[in-house]
């Protein structure tokens, strides 16, 4: 463009001209509306931003309130129910002639010597679970197979392991304690002396425990410590003995 007072040629964005200073009024006039305009667009952009962490925080405190409002409604829900569970108006609460039936069920199971059949209809349809209070007849039978099923847990346990990765899950001071409770019982029955032997036949052969060993842990007082060949580690003893025994 041409400058208005001395007539050279410039650049039209130019704010003066380079040769005798005079104003370009024009490109003055375009960057104050560039100004303008620039301010404008970060106040919206600051107003949007606001507004939208508003609302991001709006959304996130109803989600959180739904969620929060969900757990209230199943941990009520869940009350509810155990409350029903065990109450006199339940359908599980075994009473009368259905309570009668069950203790039928129960004393032939028992014969028939179907140990765990009979303990499970009895854990789950008595409300004192391993107490045993409706089935008072057979409670120490009962108590009897629940312990023995404790350590019959625990060799099944240790077999998924060793099927998984030859690995072994030797006899545990929980599964010593199982066995201590359970042969400590003080019942005699014929239940108890068939599930001494089972125990016996898994501490034996699986757990490769002597019969001398077996007799001790049948002797120790509760709460005594457990010892193999003059030491507590029992898991260690008994995992180099299976290793050696199963040549893994």
């Amino acid at each position: 463009m041409k400058c208005i007072s001395c007539g050279a040629d410039f650049a039209g964005d130019q704010l003066q001209c380079p040769y005798c200073r005079a104003v370009n009024e024009q490109a003055l006039k375009l960057a104050k509306e560039v100004q303008a305009y620039d301010a404008a667009y970060e106040k919206k952009r600051g107003e949007l931003l606001k507004n939208g962490e508003s609302q991001v925080l709006k959304h996130l405190v109803v989600r959180l309130g739904i969620v929060f409002l969900v757990i209230v409604i199943l941990s009520f829900a869940c009350f509810f129910v155990m409350n029903y569970r065990f109450s006199r108006h339940s359908k599980y609460q075994v009473t009368g002639s259905r309570l009668e039936k069950n203790k039928e069920l129960i004393g032939r199971y028992l014969e028939e010597k179907d140990y765990l059949r009979a303990y499970t209809l009895a854990s789950t349809t008595d409300p004192t679970q391993e107490h045993f209070q409706y089935y008072p007849e057979y409670a120490a039978d009962l108590a009897d197979i629940y312990t023995y099923s404790l350590v019959l847990m625990g060799v099944l346990q240790s077999m998924d392991e060793m099927d998984e990765g030859d690995n072994y899950t030797s006899l545990t001071d929980s599964g010593v304690t199982c066995a201590n409770i359970f042969y400590t019982s003080g019942s005699s029955s014929q239940v108890k002396d068939d599930l001494t032997r089972e125990v016996d036949a898994l501490l034996k052969n699986y757990y490769r425990l002597t019969d001398e060993e077996i007799a001790s842990l049948k002797a120790l007082e509760p709460g005594k410590q457990f010892t193999l060949e003059g030491s507590a580690d029992v898991e260690r003893i008994t995992k180099e003995r299976m290793e050696a025994y199963f040549g893994k």
